[in-house]
């Protein structure tokens, strides 16, 4: 264990440093206080199951407990159960080769892949390249991020209150993510970047190895929020999850409402209508890969004339 962050400034993506579970005993690869800025390097979503090197690496099928490998924890400095704290997404960066592996029976187009495929992905110049045709600007995310769940022992591959899983297009560089703190230090792990990746995450994103660079911006104490929230400069963002898409875009909005409420002094009601007005809910990831669909609630800013809605994105 590292102590003084002058000694962690980057923790590296060896095998020692990925857990496949957010467990309570971990022992935490370094220590930041509030203002401190740490490079945070990933695995891909198969970085302790197989390796992708070639379309002829097939996944027949998967498994929860082989994915999404987390680097970490991270102890934060005085953060206690019922805080919530607040992390900026500085950078993130890809290595030069992603995939995407079709797997049958998983994604939103699960009756149309009966067999095994893989597509290696070239990252070159900032462009991801399906051929020489078709090739596009990367917009990496972090597919996973968040602090020790209350529940000891969770799946890195499952979303939750605690954040985790959510695979959200909004967690990119410049995003500010509000996290609830559960156990002492938050714990934070941090994994599964992709290179590309569409709203509801079809199959996969691009999945890459990558490198996250995290400034630790507050501690709000006893704010006690339901569920982690992402804040951009021009919105708010509300993620769900739930087994069925009904629920999660319920809970959502839910999320959503109560904050406006608070937030504006409204009622519910006006929360509501205001909702109706501006709200966007999308899907972040209906990938029917046997885990909890999220979805997420999309608030603009700009509503408020008193700058209410005000946080620490600009």
């Amino acid at each position: 264990m590292v102590t003084p962050m002058q000694q962690a400034e980057r923790v590296t993506r060896d095998k020692e440093h990925l857990h496949l579970q957010w467990q309570h005993d971990l022992e935490p690869l370094a220590r930041v206080a509030i203002g401190n800025t740490l490079v945070v390097e990933t695995a891909d979503n198969f970085g302790l199951f197989r390796e992708m090197n070639s379309e002829d690496d097939l996944v027949e099928a998967m498994s929860l407990t082989q994915l999404n490998p987390l680097t970490g924890p991270i102890y934060v400095e005085d953060a206690r159960p019922g805080d919530t704290l607040v992390v900026e997404i500085v950078d993130v960066t890809v290595e030069d080769q992603g995939h995407i592996a079709l797997i049958p029976n998983v994604g939103v187009l699960r009756n149309h892949t009966k067999t095994p495929h893989t597509k290696i992905w070239k990252i070159r110049d900032g462009q991801s390249i399906l051929n020489e045709d078709i090739q596009f600007p990367i917009r990496p995310i972090v597919g996973t991020f968040g602090t020790m769940p209350a529940e000891d022992g969770t799946y890195a591959i499952h979303p939750g209150p605690h954040g985790g899983n959510l695979d959200d297009t909004n967690l990119t560089i410049g995003a500010f993510y509000h996290m609830p703190v559960f156990v002492p230090g938050a714990l934070v792990m941090v994994g599964d970047v992709h290179a590309n990746q569409g709203d509801s995450e079809i199959a996969m994103g691009i999945e890459v190895d990558g490198t996250v660079t995290l400034r630790f911006v507050d501690l709000v104490r006893d704010e006690k929020i339901p569920y982690a929230r992402i804040e951009t400069a021009d919105q708010w963002v509300f993620p769900a999850d739930a087994p069925t898409l009904e629920e999660a875009v319920e809970l959502s909005a839910l999320f959503a409402a109560q904050f406006l409420s608070e937030r504006l002094d409204l009622s519910m009601e006006d929360a509501t209508y205001l909702l109706c007005a501006v709200g966007n809910v999308r899907i972040s990831q209906a990938a029917f890969a046997y885990y909890n669909v999220t979805v997420r609630t999309e608030v603009p800013k700009s509503v408020d004339r008193h700058d209410r809605l005000a946080g620490y994105a600009r």
